[in-house]
């Protein structure tokens, strides 16, 4: 599988699920899902897209009845191909007032964007600009990742230090931090910690949290050319997964207990008010 743009179908996979469990809905119109390399949210594994995502995806097919077929995207194109109207949803997605005006966000999980540093540069910096101000360090982060205005002040100061550099991949950002060319990153659990075991890098870096990017609420883009009959089926798929636990566990299948729990150690209430009301 090559970073151009791609196509992975997974239409084999996912109605295997459902075969086994609930058919799917003749009535329901198949739907195109965009989603691209985030880590343990979705990930490329061989020639199979895999991740917490992409259980959800599976998940939301087999409650719903609807048909959903996955195709992989370099991040940066991703959004161009919903804003264009050639995907029926997006994978992982925070919210933006851009967004808003193509599709309607459903929310599901949470992320946390942390300060991932080699040992040698952690410190106890309770905020980027702490960070930006103590230390020489240097960070390599990827472009089509959105960041909070407060978060992106602090690393638009770093790039003027010279010491951020935009590259076009996780796989990028590790491969120098390897290679000495920088000493960190800023991403949230899901991204991190792949690439940490992947590089071989576990127990070599530590991760923090920061004042300047609070936990946030991740979601589905649903297009608005998706029909409201279709949106109320996913909707009320995403609450039942939230409901009844089932988006912790495939989080702990990718994350771990205690990364899970942190995640969610004020509940649902947020992600439940979030979504549109049950019919």
């Amino acid at each position: 599988m090559t970073q151009r743009l791609s196509a992975v179908l997974l239409a084999s996979l996912l109605p295997l699920a459902c075969t086994q469990a609930a058919a799917l809905d003749a009535a329901c119109p198949p739907s195109t899902v965009g989603v691209s390399d985030l880590g343990y949210s979705s990930y490329l594994d061989g020639a199979k897209v895999r991740g917490s995502n992409i259980d959800l995806l599976e998940e939301i097919q087999r409650r719903s009845g609807c048909q959903l077929i996955v195709r992989w995207y370099p991040r940066s194109r991703l959004y161009a191909q919903f804003f264009s109207q050639q995907l029926d949803m997006t994978g992982a997605s925070l919210r933006t007032a851009e967004r808003d005006r193509y599709g309607t966000w459903l929310p599901y999980t949470y992320t946390h964007f942390e300060l991932v540093l080699l040992n040698k540069d952690a410190g106890k910096f309770r905020s980027l600009a702490e960070f930006v101000e103590r230390s020489s360090a240097r960070l390599n982060i990827t472009r089509g990742i959105l960041y909070a205005p407060e978060t992106q002040r602090q690393l638009d100061r770093l790039q003027q230090l010279g010491r951020l550099e935009y590259v076009n991949d996780y796989s990028v950002v590790f491969r120098k931090i390897l290679a000495g060319r920088a000493e960190g990153t800023f991403a949230p659990a899901t991204i991190h910690l792949i690439n940490q075991r992947q590089f071989g890098m576990i127990g070599k870096m530590s991760a923090s949290t920061v004042a300047e990017s609070p936990r946030t609420m991740v979601g589905l883009y649903v297009s608005k050319k998706v029909a409201p009959e279709v949106l109320q089926r996913y909707a009320d798929a995403l609450r039942s997964i939230v409901i009844d636990g089932t988006m912790q566990k495939f989080h702990e299948r990718y994350l771990g207990a205690e990364i899970t729990r942190n995640l969610y150690h004020d509940g649902t209430r947020d992600i439940l008010a979030a979504l549109p009301p049950a019919r």
